[in-house]
């Protein structure tokens, strides 16, 4: 069975924040969420993006998870 997958990051230099999820709605549906925004100010956004596969999500967070490494972030547990 195909779980739910949470992922999140920070840069410190940077103050910011990004956080990714991939959760099926009560439909059946999986959608990528993403919220990203300044640590300690309000600055910041959130898309929703709806996935054909739970693999499709997987696959997108693996390339968030690459674009956040060269960006400077660091992988963090997930609230």
């Amino acid at each position: 069975m195909d779980q739910p997958q949470h992922h999140a990051w920070v840069n410190l230099v940077a103050a910011r924040h990004y956080t990714a999820h991939v959760t099926q709605d009560m439909f059946g549906d999986w959608t990528l969420r993403k919220v990203w925004g300044g640590i300690g100010s309000r600055r910041g956004g959130m898309s929703h993006t709806g996935l054909g596969s739970y693999e499709e999500g997987v696959d997108q967070l693996q390339e968030i998870a690459k674009r956040r490494a060269l960006r400077g972030y660091q992988r963090v547990l997930a609230p």
